[in-house]
């Protein structure tokens, strides 16, 4: 997998603001903001948010016999 980093992170490497987002996503910024401090989230906030920034959010498990399996959302 790559490298790991925060929502907000992520979100400033696309060069977007939490407006952008939040016009996006069809959220409000407050809430964009309070979703990039959470340590938990649902799956499909994350996705609305991840689509906002032009991207696809995938799950993937990975096993400790190394085996991976991307999980249909």
């Amino acid at each position: 997998l790559g490298p790991r980093m925060s929502l907000k992170l992520l979100r400033e490497g696309c060069g977007k603001t939490q407006v952008d987002v939040s016009e996006a996503a069809g959220m409000a910024q407050g809430d964009v903001s309070k979703l990039e401090q959470r340590e938990d989230a649902k799956m499909s906030t994350l996705r609305r948010y991840v689509e906002a920034l032009g991207g696809e959010l995938e799950l993937v498990v990975t096993f400790k016999t190394g085996h991976r399996m991307r999980i249909e959302l």
